[in-house]
């Protein structure tokens, strides 16, 4: 059945459904339809799991979400949040596209077993549809199964077909199976709930019981290379990760032979649309942190390293048990979900410049006047009182984001349901309920994300400075210049860019800013309630958000012309960092990570010739152990050189394979916008000034 004939059918279901206010039912009818009739293909490069048409971007249960939120939530949004959204102060939404699937369940037990286990669950269940819903669902992927194994078995495809016959019966039995059993549920969570996986979890864990029956190390090599090149080429939305490394519940280190197999095929490939969360403690073998470093400086710029110690402290001061906590994922870029937790985390965010430049204009929006934050006298005769003043609108803007994404949430039974992602969380299974429709998973969080921590540290310091200690001129006349775009003003923006210290030098003065605005935002949003029973949690990542929301932003007191981009994650503005990555590490390290599980990211870019031969190893090594042993919680490298980006800028032919980190993803530099492109030759020539 071609796509749109899927659609057309889901659309009939929905529009027959009898229950409008929790679509569980509904949503597990519609995915058995989709999975007895969707179109399955086996293409050639696929070595072990087929491919269906319901994988288009616009996936049938997606663009019924997006129905259902444009028909139920977007009319009853009151105009003082919208206000705030389309004015890029804060923003709050649905968020189903950042989970982590339970993988120990999915193989332990395989497809029937979570089947069954469901079957025998006991007590009153929260969605009196559950059981049968999940039945339904799964007795279809089961057929399902079979049609994909006939379709692989056609296509000649022997070991493919063998292994799907065996995991729609059993859990997986080898390798072989357990990189298949990854990709059977990928597809049947990613493409028929419609509800993301951003991770394929603790993949060196998973392996390592299959690995461990297996007698040949080449195959295993080989096996390990083939999944790769297919998680790669899904092609998933800002790459698809899996972690490697990390600790047990006592703090050991888990580097295991698979952690190394997984990371020697990831060196070897390079792969463009994987990434690898790197999970740090002090004993991780050095050898592996080696290979780690070597693979970053050739290239291989899709390695994230997380300390491992602060997320897990992190999720157990919200709430989360250390046994859940000592099981975290990574999902998306940088977000900890805690074993048995929908995180939601990038449901909610803020602009901290924003926040600051309302409390300049008594409230206002300093580009279109709106009244977004407290209305305020503009006269603070102390930068005691203007500081003051700008933590009530950071608080303001962190409560209408959560108001906002409260608002939302409510309307989450009306709007999406996921009985796979459900059927692998234990706490779903036992409550009886789905983990959006009935919020029946054990924690059920949210995410609240601030941008822009460099941008208005370093404004707020040029403000005290300038105005409050050197007198150099009158907040209000700060003000007109800012509004006036810094015109005529070459000479004071010259002092403000380049001669007062900033967030990414490890000036004391400055950092203690940058401490305090993340102790009071950890105050204002972790542990919060949100609207599923569950709490907020803060983060302080922009990823691509900065560039739009900088677009809305007036010019700031730190030398930013009107619409330029804010600060990237929780890093210095770019070429700030005038003391170097040693500055820059210590500054960002700095802050409490323990409260901003949801990410705190350093984003270090070193020019090539920082990098080479062994001491560039060692270079790099010693980086991560300062930012570790300093405190620092996440951090990602950007290995850049000129002459190689604007040759490949002029020649994008002769550099297929030229990787460059975006955010919180990897791309290919000849993909990027000539406008992207430039802003990674500009911070190439910044590391050589």
């Amino acid at each position: 059945m071609t796509y749109e004939m899927l659609l057309e059918n889901a659309l009939r279901i929905d529009a027959e459904a009898e229950n409008k206010e929790n679509v569980f039912l509904t949503d597990a009818k519609i995915i058995a339809f989709l999975l007895d009739h969707c179109e399955i293909t086996v293409p050639e490069e696929s070595t072990y799991f087929v491919k269906t048409n319901a994988e288009q971007d616009e996936r049938v249960l997606r663009h019924l979400i997006t129905k259902r939120v444009r028909q139920h939530i977007v009319p009853a949004t009151p105009q003082q949040l919208r206000d705030g959204r389309s004015h890029f102060a804060i923003y709050g939404s649905c968020d189903f596209g950042h989970t982590a699937p339970v993988w120990n369940n999915i193989m332990q037990l395989g497809l029937k077993g979570l089947k069954q286990r469901i079957l025998d669950r006991t007590g009153e269940a929260r969605n009196p549809d559950f059981v049968e819903g999940e039945i339904l669902v799964f007795d279809a992927a089961l057929r399902f199964m079979h049609r994909a194994a006939e379709e692989a078995e056609k296509a000649g495809k022997a070991a493919m077909a063998q292994g799907i016959r065996n995991l729609a019966e059993n859990p997986p039995s080898n390798l072989f199976e357990c990189y298949q059993m990854t990709l059977v549920f990928y597809t049947l969570q990613q493409f028929f709930d419609a509800t993301d996986i951003r991770t394929m979890g603790r993949l060196d864990q998973l392996a390592l019981p299959f690995y461990e029956k297996e007698t040949d190390l080449d195959c295993v090599k080989e096996l390990t290379r083939l999944y790769m090149m297919e998680i790669d080429a899904i092609k998933a939305n800002a790459n698809l990760p899996f972690a490697i490394a990390g600790t047990d519940d006592s703090g050991k280190s888990q580097v295991n032979a698979m952690s190394y197999i997984l990371l020697d095929a990831y060196a070897a490939t390079k792969l463009p649309n994987t990434k690898l969360h790197i999970l740090c403690n002090p004993d991780m073998p050095r050898d592996f942190l080696h290979t780690c470093m070597q693979c970053v400086k050739s290239g291989g710029n899709s390695l994230v390293f997380i300390n491992n110690q602060l997320m897990v402290d992190g999720l157990v001061k919200l709430g989360v048990s250390r046994e859940d906590a000592a099981g975290y994922a990574i999902v998306g870029c940088y977000e900890a979900s805690a074993q048995e937790e929908v995180p939601c985390s990038c449901a909610s965010r803020m602009s901290l410049p924003k926040a600051l430049e309302v409390t300049l204009h008594g409230g206002k929006d300093g580009m279109s006047e709106q009244m977004l934050g407290h209305e305020v006298p503009t006269d603070f005769d102390s930068f005691d009182a203007l500081y003051t003043a700008f933590l009530a609108n950071v608080k303001h803007f962190a409560d209408q984001s959560m108001v906002m994404t409260n608002h939302y949430e409510k309307y989450y039974p009306m709007v999406h349901a996921s009985p796979f992602f459900s059927a692998c969380l234990s706490s779903c299974v036992e409550n009886g309920g789905d983990a959006y429709a009935d919020f029946a998973a054990r924690y059920n969080n949210t995410s609240v994300n601030a941008i822009g921590l460099g941008t208005v540290v370093d404004s707020l310091y040029a403000i005290r400075k300038l105005v409050y200690e050197d007198h150099r001129l009158s907040l209000q006349e700060f003000v007109e210049i800012l509004d006036n775009n810094w015109e005529g003003q070459e000479i004071l923006r010259g002092i403000a860019r380049h001669k007062l210290p900033k967030f990414g030098t490890a000036n004391p003065e400055v950092d203690a800013l940058a401490q305090d605005i993340v102790k009071h935002l950890s105050d204002f949003i972790n542990n919060q309630p949100n609207a599923k029973g569950g709490v907020y949690r803060l983060g302080l990542f922009s990823i691509n958000w900065r560039s739009d929301w900088g677009v809305h932003t007036a010019a700031s007191a730190d030398g930013r012309y009107k619409g330029e981009t804010l600060s990237q994650n929780t890093s210095c503005t770019f070429g700030r960092d005038k003391e170097g990555p040693t500055g820059h590490i210590l500054s960002v390290a700095s802050l409490d990570g323990v409260d901003a599980v949801n990410g705190s990211v350093l984003d270090i870019d070193l020019h090539s010739f920082a990098v080479r031969g062994e001491n560039g190893t060692n270079v790099l090594m010693a980086t991560l152990d300062t930012f570790m042993q300093a405190g620092g919680q996440t951090v990602h490298y950007n290995i850049l050189d000129t002459v190689t980006l604007r040759d490949a800028q002029e020649y994008p032919e002769k550099y297929p394979n030229l990787q460059v980190r975006m955010c919180g993803w990897n791309v290919l530099f000849t993909h990027l916008s000539r406008k992207s492109q430039d802003e990674f030759i500009r911070r190439s020539e910044l590391l050589v000034r």
